[in-house]
């Protein structure tokens, strides 16, 4: 009888036997591990387009609760991909081996257990009662917990179905800006949308102020020298929190390279700061 793997790993194997993908994951040579090129293009590029989502964490937690393993990068790796590349491992998640995944398990919640001891403790009294009270409630939890666990996937992406109302209070903004008055400017701008906005006009107290990871997304107008300084310090740390650039360049390379997000040309209007903003702002809707 074939088994089935969850919905998560089979997505994830797919992927990776898919060649339009091998620019931001793809197999090792040993194909027992995988790497995950560069994580904010594997968001955009990836995680976007097939998971509805493009948060790098919450995907690199679903590794992690089905017990994927994140290799130490070696130097062969590093200068193949980048100091940014991370690498997988699963002992039954291997290249040309998809009759392996049905073995790969969801970890175990200790609440599990709770409540398992809770469904047994009333049979308790007696030992009889107590064995077949014992065989019927595991079977039965297990069937349940199976079930629920197969169906997270199908819940999630039903819920994208839905119009839901984000909380604009959670969302957290820093604004960096050598021009308080260009920082005052955006700052009228989104706080419009009720969003918790921190000015800093002082490049020393950027670093310590960044560094507690308090902010959903990061607006960066300096020299460019200054902005790939930032960028180098933040990444070292951060590599998913979106940062979006203000800036006068004519930029003659690929800016993204440095780390950043969205890039916003000064002078630019309200409906060309809004084009780009409006993906990481807050949008009410009716359920």
């Amino acid at each position: 009888m074939q088994q089935n793997s969850k919905e998560f790993v089979k997505k994830l194997y797919e992927i990776l036997e898919n060649s339009e993908y091998n620019n931001y994951i793809t197999w090792s040579e040993s194909g027992t591990s995988f790497f995950i090129i560069n994580p904010n293009d594997f968001s955009k590029n990836v995680l976007q387009n097939l998971f509805r989502h493009n948060n790098i964490n919450s995907f690199i937690r679903q590794l992690n609760k089905y017990d994927f393993h994140k290799l130490k990068n070696s130097t062969s790796t590093i200068s193949k991909y980048g100091p940014q590349v991370l690498e997988y491992e699963h002992i039954y998640f291997q290249k040309n081996n998809k009759n392996q995944l049905y073995k790969i398990k969801r970890k175990k919640s200790g609440n599990e257990d709770s409540l398992i001891l809770n469904e047994l403790m009333p049979g308790m009294e007696n030992n009889f009662v107590f064995q077949n009270h014992v065989v019927s409630t595991i079977k039965n939890l297990s069937d349940k917990f199976q079930s629920l666990i197969d169906n997270i996937t199908e819940i999630k992406t039903n819920l994208k179905e839905l119009s839901i109302e984000v909380d604009s209070k959670n969302i957290n903004a820093l604004i960096y800006d050598e021009d308080i008055n260009m920082a005052m400017h955006v700052y009228s701008i989104l706080k419009e949308h009720k969003i918790s906005i921190t000015i800093v006009d002082n490049h020393n107290n950027l670093y310590g102020i960044i560094k507690q990871g308090l902010f959903n997304f990061l607006i960066i107008s300096a020299s460019l020298d200054m902005v790939r300084e930032v960028l180098r310090f933040f990444r070292s740390f951060d590599l998913s929190t979106p940062i979006i650039y203000i800036g006068f360049e004519n930029i003659k390379f690929d800016i993204y390279t440095l780390g950043i997000t969205d890039f916003i040309k000064k002078p630019f209007t309200y409906a060309e700061f809004f084009h780009i903003m409006q993906k990481y702002l807050p949008i009410n809707k009716k359920i």
